[in-house]
């Protein structure tokens, strides 16, 4: 546990476990069985295809270490050990890093937050970021501390919901309650994360804009489930409105 004040880190996770006990204690469904399968494959592939090309632009087979910051269960680690000689994944939530630590033994599994992260300057060559900025607050400290401890000319792959889209702003209008339900504190465009990203200090390479989706949460999630309507919601969204997409990835460095 590498925190400054284990107690008050401690007493902030039991407040968010009595507000929503579900969320912090349910095990986050891997690839296979997610109703969103498909998109998440489709997700992975396009991350894993920047990965390699990056590290074949530096001329390295693997990086000498990647984080998967914010990694939860461990999902996404299963995958990520094929990049890295030495893998990290770190969390707020004890509970989930048991089962990440479960999951890739052979990952380097802590406890820490991400405002206040506890390695040296510039020390990963990979920062993997996927679908955790839209819950902090301070979302600019947060691209800051990345930028501090990734390496010169290492890459960050950042992730996150394209919720600030007409599109999907439209499902929250359809159901108020989401609002209440969910814990995203910002929703993003692609425009205004790489406004962020250039303000903490980061050289943005490339975005890019995936999946595509009624905008209802409960339909989408029962439908996209079968590959044939995700497929055929991803073409419709890439060839009519690719800005609405579902999810977005931004490629940055740090000159």
């Amino acid at each position: 546990m590498l925190v400054r004040d284990q107690a008050a880190h401690l007493s902030g996770i039991e407040a968010a476990r009595a507000a929503n006990p579900g969320w912090y204690e349910h095990e986050q469904p891997p690839e296979a069985v997610s109703p969103w399968r498909h998109h998440l494959r489709r997700r992975r592939l396009y991350v894993t295809s920047v990965i390699k090309r990056e590290m074949a632009d530096r001329g390295l087979d693997k990086s000498c270490r990647l984080l998967d910051l914010g990694c939860g269960d461990g999902n996404n680690l299963t995958w990520l050990q094929e990049f890295s000689d030495n893998l990290y994944g770190s969390d707020y939530n004890l509970l989930r890093l048991a089962r990440a630590q479960r999951n890739v033994p052979a990952a380097h599994i802590f406890l820490a937050n991400i405002l206040d992260y506890p390695t040296e300057d510039a020390f990963f060559d990979v920062v993997y970021f996927n679908h955790v900025i839209e819950h902090i607050p301070d979302d600019l400290a947060a691209l800051r501390e990345v930028r501090r401890i990734l390496k010169p000319g290492g890459i960050l792959v950042l992730g996150a919901p394209n919720e600030g889209s007409w599109w999907w702003q439209l499902a929250y209008k359809r159901d108020p309650a989401s609002l209440l339900r969910t814990d995203h504190v910002h929703f993003y465009t692609v425009r205004v994360l790489d406004c962020m990203m250039r303000k903490a200090g980061l050289d943005v390479l490339e975005s890019k804009r995936l999946g595509f989706g009624p905008p209802d949460w409960r339909l989408d999630g029962r439908i996209r489930k079968y590959k044939w309507v995700d497929d055929t919601f991803e073409f419709i969204g890439q060839a009519v409105m690719p800005s609405q997409a579902s999810s977005m990835y931004i490629i940055a460095t740090k000159s």
